[in-house]
């Protein structure tokens, strides 16, 4: 598919103020300005509904996120500070993948991975050990 690169605003001005004026129909436009008559058809459309006719081109909507109680989470890992990623999601998003609950955490700047007060009282003691031999 080859992709065509947007009609210039001050075509898409000139395309509306000669319909405005009400001299010149679509068709009459489309072989004035040498642009399809669906092209010129949808930016009145959207002239009309919005007042916006510019290029939607390098517009992303990106995917919609299917997870963002943010609050919920904190409240979560307040609760239960040595969760694992896994029982987040199964308590707050259980039909939720786990890669994309990972990636709602990453976009929410939430991290998941915690060291629990026994891993670190066992590195520490295992430290003194180290010391005394």
């Amino acid at each position: 598919m080859v992709k065509m690169r947007a009609y210039s605003q001050d075509l898409r001005d000139r395309v509306i103020d000669l319909h405005k004026t009400s001299k010149y129909r679509i068709k009459a436009i489309s072989t004035l300005l040498g642009i399809e008559r669906h092209t010129i058809s949808s930016w009145i459309r959207r002239y009309q509904k919005d007042g916006d006719y510019s290029s939607k081109q390098h517009l992303q909507n990106g995917r919609k996120a299917k997870f963002t109680d943010k609050e919920k989470i904190v409240e979560f890992l307040t609760a239960n500070p040595d969760s694992q990623g896994i029982d987040i999601r199964d308590a707050l998003a259980p039909g939720l993948a786990m890669s994309t609950f990972y990636d709602t955490l990453h976009r929410m700047k939430i991290t998941y991975k915690k060291k629990s007060q026994s891993t670190k009282a066992g590195m520490k003691r295992l430290g003194n050990n180290l010391k005394s031999t």
